[in-house]
């Protein structure tokens, strides 16, 4: 592992690029709306239709995916889902009709959950061992916020370059996006490994994953574990989109200024944070990526419940702002752990990617419960008291996640005094033998 230490980092940056990069043309909205209501000449009715067929279909695949990860080529199907990504941007970049386009979506979603997600997850935690996930998932994590990052900062440039009326704007953004995924396709051809019939930490590896091998992840505790860790986070993750309004409308913010807060929060906390919690795990005494969401969990409380007492009197903004970056940087620096959680708890290399796809379904509820009940306190309550209960609704999450860190962590360290006892046996055997 150490003779090629540089490549496995390059391959973790291309895993990571390709990863986090692969969904922005499935949510070209969350930039272009404007442009593609006017350009596309779709309604903001049937741009919501569009998104929502991909996160539909999304969720169905997540679970898929895993299974996709522990049969087949990591290689083949990173490749081949970044260049099919890239050829679908070149249909949509024909501006092509509602129907076509809700085709295209679903085919996003086939190709970054399906045949992507799980993959890109299996084959960055190959990478390292045990010892080594938070590092990886840490770095994977950050990689993926500077990848899209700079490509939309790329891709912003390029919309600039031409008037406001002028079609090509949108239909070269979309080029430049299809053309770095097929980039980034033939990248990984040459970098990441098939990923099969890897051994985990000694561990013999079994050649070929079974369907019957989905039971016996359903029936690990760690699995279940992982995915209600990674769903009280990613209901923060959840939360945290609407600071933006919370900062309007509780702090009497500009929108432009309070839009500038969203961007660092999203875009550069997410690309700064990921590799701090991997940083910490690598060079601190806590070495456990677990531990080090629980801790940061604590951290997230402690916030949470200074927002639930400043949330009927907001006075300082600065304090808000505070407030609402530190609960980001705990979020951010736990994403990048979560999907070390499984590797830490020794999952077997084989069922890696179904436990994966296991948890990322469980874990990304959040995407179909919050928006809508947080979006009915906002419209049905008034504003502190809506907003009120989505801080609770988080410091109920937070809670969880303390919680099944904690029995996550007591399992693991179960697992490595058996394994001790097991080693200690076997050398007294071999001792008393000779």
């Amino acid at each position: 592992m150490q003779k090629t230490s540089y490549r496995r980092w390059i391959t973790l940056a291309i895993i990571s690029f390709s990863g986090g990069v692969s969904f922005d043309l499935a949510y070209l909205r969350y930039i272009y709306q404007i442009p593609m209501a006017k350009f596309m000449g779709f309604s903001n009715t049937e741009i919501g239709l569009i998104m929502s067929t991909f996160g539909i279909t999304a969720i169905i695949l997540y679970a898929p995916s895993g299974i996709i990860a522990d049969k087949f080529s990591h290689r083949k199907m990173i490749t081949s889902a970044m260049i099919i990504t890239g050829l679908l941007g070149f249909l949509m970049a024909t501006y092509p009709p509602l129907w076509v386009m809700l085709l295209i979506q679903v085919c996003f979603a086939i190709t970054t959950i399906l045949m992507l997600w799980s993959v890109s997850i299996k084959a960055a935690s190959l990478l390292g061992d045990h010892s080594e996930q938070g590092k990886i998932m840490g770095w994977m994590e950050g990689l993926r916020g500077v990848g899209v990052m700079s490509l939309a900062v790329f891709t912003m440039w390029a919309f600039s370059q031409f008037l406001p009326e002028d079609p090509r704007s949108l239909k070269t953004v979309i080029l430049i996006y299809s053309t770095v995924y097929i980039l980034l396709g033939i990248l990984c051809w040459f970098f990441v490994n098939d990923g099969q019939s890897t051994a985990s930490d000694g561990e013999p590896a079994k050649k070929a994953f079974q369907l019957s091998d989905i039971l016996s992840v359903l029936r690990i505790s760690t699995t279940w574990y992982c995915s209600m860790i990674i769903l009280g986070v990613y209901t923060i993750y959840a939360i945290l989109s609407y600071s933006t309004n919370y900062l309007t409308e509780m702090y009497g913010m500009s929108l432009v200024a309070a839009s500038y807060m969203g961007i660092v929060i999203n875009k550069i906390f997410r690309a700064i944070c990921g590799p701090l919690g991997g940083i910490i795990t690598t060079y601190s005494r806590i070495k456990s990526p677990t531990r080090v969401i629980q801790i940061l969990s604590v951290v997230s409380i402690m916030a949470l419940v200074a927002l639930l007492a400043t949330n009927n009197n907001p006075q300082s903004v600065a304090i808000g702002i505070g407030l609402i970056l530190l609960l980001a940087f705990t979020c951010y620096a736990s994403r990048g752990l979560y999907f070390a959680c499984p590797g830490e708890a020794r999952t077997p290399g084989y069922i890696m990617g179904t436990t994966v796809g296991i948890c990322s379904v469980i874990g990304f509820l959040p995407d179909v419960f919050v928006y809508p009940i947080v979006g009915y306190w906002q419209d049905s309550l008034p504003v502190t008291e809506a907003y009120r209960n989505m801080w609770l609704m988080g410091l109920a999450a937070v809670c969880m996640v303390v919680v099944f860190t904690f029995l996550l962590f007591r399992k693991i360290r179960e697992t490595d005094t058996q394994s001790k006892n097991k080693t200690s046996l076997a050398t007294e055997v071999s001792g008393s033998g000779s």
